[in-house]
């Protein structure tokens, strides 16, 4: 079965793609205040 890469699609593809770098790029900056919270809160900094 043959497939057609229509542009609406292909468009669709670029834009979930950049979308998930970005969630992904917010997500890993916030894992270093998340360090911070949780050891400040056990006492360890």
């Amino acid at each position: 079965m043959e497939t057609k890469n229509c542009p609406h699609c292909e468009a669709k593809k670029v834009e979930e793609r950049a979308s998930e770098e970005f969630s992904l790029a917010v997500l890993i900056s916030l894992v270093p205040m998340l360090v911070f919270v949780l050891f400040g809160q056990a006492g360890l900094f």
